[in-house]
């Protein structure tokens, strides 16, 4: 079966979300003096990503994430002189001027375009990924991109993607495929939706939670099999 509509997470799934953070946090780290070993940014990575866990849950809102995590960072290193909000401007600026595509990812977008209706769907910052979404080319392939900060909704409510699929005037949703990393967000929200999910698992984990996607890859040869499927071999040619 081919899909003729692929909501596609951004992070993670087509950039290097995770190199671009690191990057960022560095150079933050560097301009207020604060060593930038693994463990100090890991200790930054941990309160963000627990932050961020807490916004898919319902239980914050995005500004309290942009608030809270570098006045953790301000407390944790004993920082005098400067705010959370102030290290919050400057990562943000970092953090949108980056943008490293995954190997393979543009080969993919290329190879899709044709055949379907491409569009994003991610819950970061609107500012910060329609920067690094043109930074990386990927809103060449886009036709559309829906972030929760425009959309009021974030993954995995399913109010996001079915926004998404009225916007684009999708509606067949048995055609429409739903693909990302995260298991509790994309695949959880697009089980949520009612529509079939690809959990792109490039780093080969075990699947430890209870959600089931519809399919799982390792690569993105095999998600274009899944998203063309007879078409896969026109490609090929």
């Amino acid at each position: 079966m081919a899909y003729n509509c692929v909501l596609l997470d951004f992070d993670e799934t087509l950039v290097s979300f995770n190199r671009s953070e690191k990057i960022a946090i560095t150079k933050v780290y560097n301009k207020y003096n604060i060593p930038a070993t693994e463990e100090n940014i890991a200790f930054y990575h941990a309160e963000n990503e627990k932050l961020w866990r807490d916004f898919e849950k319902g239980k914050i809102r995005k500004k309290d994430i942009e608030r809270s995590r570098f006045a953790k960072v301000v407390d944790h290193f004993g920082i005098t002189g400067v705010t959370g909000d102030q290290m919050n401007r400057d990562y943000v600026n970092y953090l949108k001027n980056s943008a490293i595509l995954l190997d393979g990812a543009m080969e993919f977008l290329e190879d899709i375009e044709d055949y379907a209706t491409i569009a994003i769907v991610t819950n970061g910052i609107d500012a910060v990924q329609q920067n690094r979404l043109k930074l990386s080319r990927v809103i060449d392939f886009a036709d559309g991109v829906f972030t929760s900060e425009k959309s009021g909704y974030n993954k995995p409510d399913k109010r996001i993607f079915l926004n998404a699929l009225k916007t684009l005037g999708i509606e067949n949703t048995k055609k429409v495929l739903v693909v990302g990393d995260n298991l509790q967000s994309d695949i959880k929200g697009g089980i949520n939706a009612g529509l079939d999910t690809c959990w792109v698992n490039f780093g080969n984990v075990e699947n430890a939670t209870n959600i089931k996607p519809t399919h799982t890859v390792l690569d993105f040869t095999q998600l274009k099999m899944i998203i063309l499927g007879d078409n896969y071999e026109n490609i090929k040619k």
